[in-house]
């Protein structure tokens, strides 16, 4: 409690300079202030900053300095501003001071500067109810530093990674290839958005000698002048999902784009039982094509942005949007879902939940018609600070997801994960379709059926320049496949494999007649 006291006195005493202000330091003031006020925070900085030349020790101007720093991540800066600035500006600075003291894992300090803004604002100026949650967080992060999970994490490095912003991995199930987004200074049409950043561009990597490639900005048409994010990857890799904010740079939609003969086809923006007036910002899909998940920010949900899912319809379409509901979404934003292969094993980030700071990754399994409660991944995965848009290999033991984290290359790095406690759940078999005539690599439809549940465990489709196409097995049960192809006969058997080895199944397919068969 005399801590307490001691901070408390603290705020209220610290910087009691005032001078007065000049007529053209108000007016560039005001100018920066409606900036402010809008969330411009960079625009608004850049004048602060200029103001801040003629005046260091300015309260107001400090403060307002510090908030534009915060929600930039410029974490010291505005650490440095709010020490120059008083809770007699507004008493927020306690809550500002309480999460960079969070941030820095100086816990305990944080928990004094959140009783502090609770004891002075007072249940009129601030909820109660929210501040607990957020000790409750802090007392969570603090017990997580403990609880160690037996996690490799390795950033991806520097054939990736660079000092720019690099996040949302996609990863193909047999892990050859990755597809990510950057903000770099090269990106299509050399455009800066209204924060001077470089707008969103996908990259592409390949694996090979078990490296990394030089990463490739996929072709104009996918990437164009404004921002253009990969936000979801089917698990056989033949359907991108790609994020494109609108003209005005205000809403965002979701797109589609499926693999062609030798290059991503033009995206398609999806239909509106996906896509409203609001921001659609992330999607996954199951492995038999049958269910797609994705994240918005629209009215009627629980608040901030919230998960939903639409179900194929027969006909092709997709349904009305339904709500995953409270036990997935809370009253903060929850984004990133990634559907694993089994179909039940929702990913998801969240900055709800039980969580250490930030956005935090959680796994929720839908069993019995009802999602599981959510679990925290926990630490090193969840840090203080953001984790967000992890996927998971169809192995089961790798993951790949993105965060801030000491020691990285600048901004947002792409991270591996290995579970070193978890057993392999799902193989990735490599096949080819052909003409029994001439071996004509064939663009078909690939059906997989479980054999004991009888249910379709995927739906695959083979490259129609290639014929190839990959499939996910569990190696403890058995399949029936069916392979369907235009002027050819359908294919139907036992599905035979092994794990043990990389060679390509072949599957042959004979042509129809021309009498009509």
């Amino acid at each position: 409690m005399r801590y307490l006291i001691i901070v408390i006195l603290g705020l209220f005493a610290v910087n009691a300079y005032t001078q007065e202000r000049s007529k053209d330091f108000n007016k560039s003031f005001s100018f920066a202030n409606k900036k402010f006020e809008i969330g411009d925070y960079y625009g608004a900085l850049k004048t602060y900053d200029e103001l801040y030349k003629t005046d260091s020790l300015d309260n107001e101007l400090n403060f307002n300095m510090g908030v534009c720093n915060y929600n930039l991540k410029n974490y010291t800066k505005a650490e440095n501003h709010f020490l120059k600035s008083s809770s007699a500006i507004s008493l927020e600075l306690f809550r500002y001071k309480a999460t960079l003291a969070h941030i820095s894992m100086k816990f305990k300090k944080a928990i004094n500067y959140y009783n502090a803004y609770k004891l002075i604002a007072g249940e009129k100026e601030v909820s109660n109810e929210e501040i607990n949650r957020l000790i409750e967080k802090t007392n969570y992060a603090e017990s997580a530093l403990l609880n160690k999970r037996n996690v490799l994490i390795q950033n991806v490095g520097s054939s990736i990674n660079t000092e720019y912003q690099e996040y949302v991995p996609l990863i193909s199930a047999d892990e050859t290839m990755l597809l990510f987004t950057s903000r770099r200074p090269e990106s299509t049409g050399g455009l800066l958005d209204p924060n001077d950043m470089p707008f969103e561009d996908i990259y592409v990597s390949k694996k090979e000698n078990n490296s990394w490639t030089p990463p490739k900005p996929l072709r104009k048409g996918l990437n164009t002048a404004t921002n253009d994010a990969c936000v979801g990857l089917s698990a056989d890799g033949q359907i991108l999902f790609i994020f494109k904010t609108s003209d005005d740079l205000i809403s965002g939609d979701l797109y589609e784009s499926r693999m062609g003969l030798t290059d991503w086809e033009d995206p398609i923006k999806l239909g509106s039982d996906i896509n409203s007036d609001y921001i659609e910002s992330s999607a996954s899909i199951t492995l038999d094509d049958k269910t797609l998940y994705f994240s918005s920010d629209r009215p009627g949900g629980f608040g901030g942005k919230d998960i939903y899912k639409v179900l194929r319809l027969p006909n092709g379409e997709w349904s009305k949007a339904v709500n995953l509901g409270p036990t997935i979404n809370t009253p903060q934003n929850e984004d990133a879902p990634f559907i694993h292969a089994d179909k039940k094993t929702l990913y998801f980030s969240s900055t709800g939940h039980q969580n250490m700071g930030g956005y935090d990754i959680f796994k929720s399994v839908f069993e019995d018609n009802v999602w599981s409660n959510p679990e925290n991944l926990k630490y090193p995965i969840n840090t203080v600070q953001d984790d967000i848009f992890f996927v998971l290999a169809a192995s089961g033991n790798v993951g790949y997801y993105s965060s801030s984290q000491d020691g990285g290359y600048g901004g947002q790095d792409i991270y591996k994960i290995v579970f070193k406690d978890e057993d392999l759940q799902l193989h990735v078999l490599k096949a080819i379709v052909e003409t029994k005539d001439g071996k004509n690599p064939l663009s078909a439809k690939i059906t997989l059926i479980e054999n004991e549940s009888k249910k379709v465990q995927g739906i695959y489709k083979s490259n129609e320049a290639t014929g190839k196409f990959i499939m996910l097995v569990d190696p403890e049960k058995t399949y029936n496949i069916i392979i369907e192809s235009k002027d050819c006969h359908s294919y139907t058997s036992e599905l035979e494999y092994n794990v043990n080895t990389d060679k390509l199944i072949e599957f042959i397919l004979e042509k129809k007649s021309n009498k009509g068969d």
